[in-house]
């Protein structure tokens, strides 16, 4: 506390005397200057800064979307640019040339010559470019700001044996170009058309102007500039090469006088001077290095290493580059000469690719951020903890004076660590209480979750709550000392009580004979007892009627009906839903015959007396979102599927597979329709269903600390399995899956083949009716799948499984029947043969044979094709047809070819059927594939 009082009253000291600025650096706000198209840079006197107001904190802030600004503030008592050395990157990056200007980030300058964008910032430029402005301009701002952003790239390179020094080509580091001879050069000539030039020959160049300024006067010094990139050839290891370099520079550095940076007089001239010497040193540390592996022009095949790290000790240093950026820097020339050499007799040869980078906003402040007060903290913080030594010293030696220690050990050790509560109380006494007490907590702990749908805001809450409850027990302890503590702190009294009597000398501790009427921790355990059964029935009631996003919700007065054993239907609370609960006959169109007629025998009730699954006009509206109207997801689906049947549900995603069964499964609730599943309606007997069903669901739902027999125990107990038959059906399950092995093992040991095994069991415990299996085989090896197919096959023995999957070879080797959705609706209904036989495009056969024998086959072959056969391909020993399917031909086909094959030259030939795959994509159209 002393330390945060300190820390405040300095801060606001040195605070009081500077001024404060809220800023946002790249905004979509234009914070530039028109005029020179350089950033607006005194934060408090200069009114074209736009300002932006924050709704949600109130703050006003000031849009700054110059190309770097200066942390403490500028004023205009303060020379501009002299306040601090703190430095922000550019808003904006370009690494190319051509590229779209933005007011709000950079103008478009006005060049005066061609060589006037050729400068290495890779940034916006002031109103007639960076070069030419130095050159008309005075302002030591403009030329600080541009000693910073320029550039001078360049590298170490080295190749392997295979790679021809020509491919690479040469960029040395040329001599300084005067400015007179630079305004008579074009600007980024090349011709990668001709071969002889290799990668570096076809780089972009720019220049970096080598400056000097005098710190007196403040005079310019121009030697020149300098061509970049430049590339030096290195035989020796890089690595060994590019750290010599770093030890080099840090020397350099080192040897600078850096006193400037403390004086509070210093100038603007004197910092550009000392930036000056620090580049010049810098300029000595190539930017990275390349190895080139292989250069394949032809092929466009390309192998290289690009080196470009970073040591602490350069990046200290002011004037080099990130490591992005000089990464950057070099891909980008490599990007667009690869392009170039990509294709020599197209326009490709001169083409440049631009890469441009805009910085998100950034929210920041003028304020001080130094940490005064931990600073202060440092000082006072040891004595503070020092002092706690003699206070234990203390203790321990007064229990040494008053016999407590020797009292101890003449008693024994103690429990553990010699805690009253447990080492005088009865051990019976103890087992009581926290028996009653786990309970009262279990109820608490179901009532709570029943008002809660999201575990973080649970979480939160409720330990505030406890927290809370912990601190006022201990407080009602104080207030109502020797008095009668009211019932409602009885929840957290009983330990409190038997603590006390356990470390006071003059009482005697809690024993199984004081658990009496008349007693208070009698009392309280009384009260947790009634508590734990108020609260268990409690969320029991609130977790059966409160809204839910998953699972069915009765309504409030359901008890009444259990009394009455009369069920009523739930009313419709929303006009959205009794709206889309209307059919609409246009829906049902895309159904074909066979779902129309299975429609009406079902409706007929022409179905068997023990069939387990039987859907009636089963249909889901969702209400309106965003004024889009009522969302049908389902629509109409009747259907029935009989015992020992494997029925697959197929469809693209959004199709309202997953929506069906999760009202068949209880997840969500039906809007209108019916569903009987083993005898039992899903809307009024939800419970009696649960027991009659097995769900494998998408995803794995197991406990890592269980092993595979507790699994099926719990659920076969679950599924109200009698006792003495548990283990039957457990072995019987782990039989099934093949995991008898594995029964002790824990779910987190196995493998997710394995897992997917004892989710399929879980869903078998207790010979349910009716099994729902959600794409049980997604994600796993093809040996693993034929497993989990034979498993499948061999439990539908008297139970309906319902298959989930996108797998047309899935659904073709494990269904008997097969039902097809799109958008809601069910659109065809069979087997995979009735499938195939409407929707198939017939037969395929093909034949292989020599080359000079493929005429002579093929002639053979199509004069015993039936009518309206067609080609579908052709090659050189080989041929394929498709012909509609006619009563007869096949085994005519098949007779007639093995006749005469040997006779017109044929190898071998075969005929196949449609697959489900291709009737599945005949009927789903791309519409009806895309979720809406």
């Amino acid at each position: 506390m002393i330390s945060s009082l300190l820390g405040t009253w300095v801060s606001g000291l040195i605070q009081s005397t500077i001024s404060v600025h809220e800023v946002i650096s790249c905004s979509n706000q234009d914070a530039m200057n028109p005029e020179t198209n350089f950033y607006l840079r005194n934060l408090t006197y200069d009114a074209k800064i736009p300002k932006i107001f924050d709704e949600k904190t109130g703050i006003v802030r000031k849009a700054v979307n110059f190309f770097f600004y200066i942390v403490v503030d500028v004023t205009s008592t303060t020379p501009p640019g002299a306040a601090g050395f703190n430095f922000r990157h550019p808003c904006v990056f370009w690494f190319g040339e051509n590229y779209p200007h933005s007011s709000i980030y950079e103008r478009k300058p006005r060049l005066l010559s061609s060589f006037a964008d050729q400068d290495s910032t890779y940034t916006a430029q002031p109103k007639f470019g960076w070069f030419q402005t130095l050159q008309m301009s005075n302002s030591t701002d403009l030329a600080r700001a541009f000693n910073q952003l320029q550039t001078r790239p360049w590298s170490l390179y080295s190749h392997s044996p295979e790679v021809l020094s020509a491919d690479i080509g040469e960029r040395p580091q040329l001599p300084l170009v005067p400015i007179n001879k630079l305004l008579s050069i074009s600007a980024n000539q090349f011709n990668p058309a001709n071969k002889s030039l290799g990668i570096f020959d076809t780089f972009t160049t720019k220049y970096w102007l080598d400056v000097d300024v005098n710190a007196e006067t403040g005079n310019f010094t121009i030697h020149g500039f300098q061509p970049v990139p430049f590339y030096q050839k290195e035989n020796e290891n890089l690595d060994d090469i590019l750290a010599k370099k770093i030890n080099e520079a840090v020397v350099e550095v080192t040897k600078i006088d850096k006193s400037l940076l403390l004086d509070t007089e210093v100038t603007n001239f004197e910092i550009a001077n000392f930036f000056a010497k620090v580049n010049k040193v810098m300029n000595k540390m190539p930017y990275g290095a390349i190895h080139f592996d292989k250069i394949d022009h032809v092929a466009k095949k390309y192998k290289l290493t690009l080196q470009y790290g970073h040591d602490s000790r350069i990046d200290a240093s002011s004037g080099f580059p990130s490591m992005g950026l000089r990464q950057l820097i070099e891909q980008t020339q490599l990007d667009n000469s690869f392009l170039r050499f990509s294709n020599f007799s197209s326009n490709l040869t001169k083409a440049t690719i631009t890469q441009g980078f805009r910085v998100f906003p950034e929210r920041s402040s003028t304020k001080l951020q130094f940490p005064v007060a931990a600073l202060i903290g440092r000082i006072l913080f040891p004595f503070g903890v020092s002092f706690l030594l003699p206070i234990f010293v203390v203790t321990l030696v007064k229990e040494k004076e008053e016999k407590i220690l020797v009292m101890m050990k003449m008693n024994g050790s103690g429990y553990f660590f010699d805690i009253e509560l447990f080492t005088r109380t009865e051990p019976t006494v103890l087992l009581l209480v926290f028996f009653v007490w786990g309970h009262a907590q279990n109820s608490l702990v179901f009532f709570f979750s029943s008002m809660y749908n999201r575990s973080r805001f649970a979480l939160v809450s409720v330990f505030l709550l406890i927290l809370c409850g912990v601190i006022i027990s201990l407080t009602t302890e104080r207030l109502f000392n020797g008095k009668t503590i009211p019932t409602a702190y009885y929840l957290c009294r009983a330990l409190g009580v038997m603590n006390e009597d356990a470390y006071v000398s003059s009482r005697t501790p809690y024993n199984l004979s004081r658990i009496v009427p008349g007693n208070e921790v009698f009392t309280i355990l009384i009260y947790l007892s009634v508590e734990s059964v108020f609260f268990f029935l409690a969320s029991l009631y609130l977790s059966s009627v409160l809204p839910s996003e998953f699972g069915v919700q009765k309504p409030w007065y359901f008890p009444f009906q259990y009394l009455t054993g009369r069920s009523r239907s739930r009313t419709r609370k929303t006009a959205n839903l009794e709206k889309g609960a209307i059919l609409n006959e246009s829906e049902l169109n895309f159904e074909d015959q066979d779902v129309k007629d299975e429609r009406a025998r079902v409706l007929k009730g022409d179905i068997t007396t023990n069939c387990p699954l039987i859907m009636k006009n089963m249909r889901k509206v969702y209400a309106s979102r965003g004024g889009m109207g009522p969302k049908v997801a389902v629509k109409n689906v009747t259907l029935a599927v009989d015992e020992g049947v494997i029925f697959g549900l197929l469809g693209p995603n959004g199709a309202g597979k997953t929506t069906l069964i999760s009202m068949l499964t209880g997840l969500y609730q039906q809007t209108s329709g019916e569903a009987i599943l083993a005898g039992f309606d899903i809307k009024t007997e939800t419970d009696l269903v649960y027991q009659k069903i097995g769900i494998c669901p998408q995803f794995d739902i197991l406990w890592d600390d269980l092993t595979l027999g507790e699994h099926l125990y719990f659920y076969a107990r679950l599924k109200g399995v009698e006792i003495s038959k548990e283990k039957d059906a457990v072995m019987k399950c782990l039989e099934q899956v093949s995991l008898v092995p594995f029964k002790d093992r824990l779910t987190k040991g196995l493998s997710g083949g394995e897992k997917r095994r004892l989710s399929i069991a879980i869903s078998l415990v207790g010979s349910p009716s009716v099994v729902f299996l959600d794409e049980p085989t997604t994600g796993l090896d093809p040996e693993v799948r034929r497993l989990i197919w034979n498993i499948i096959n061999g439990a539908r023995e008297g139970k309906t499984v319902i298959l989930t999957t996108h797998s047309m070879e899935e659904a073709e080797a494990l269904c008997q029947r097969i039902g097809i959705m799109a958008k809601g609706s069910l659109r065809c209904l069979g087997n995979t043969l009735r499938l195939k036989e409407l929707y198939g495009s017939g037969f395929k056969l093909f034949f292989n044979s020599k080359a000079e024998d493929t005429e002579r086959a093929s002639q053979f072959t199509q004069s015993l094709l039936p009518n309206g056969w067609k080609k579908m391909d052709a090659f050189t020993t080989n041929s394929s047809y498709e012909f509609p399917a006619c009563k007869g031909s096949i085994s005519k086909l098949f007779k007639e070819i093995e006749f005469g094959k040997k006779e017109n030259g044929i190898l071998d030939f075969g005929i196949s059927q449609t697959t489900l795959e291709e009737v599945f994509l005949k009927i789903i159209s791309e519409s009806d594939a895309q979720a809406d």
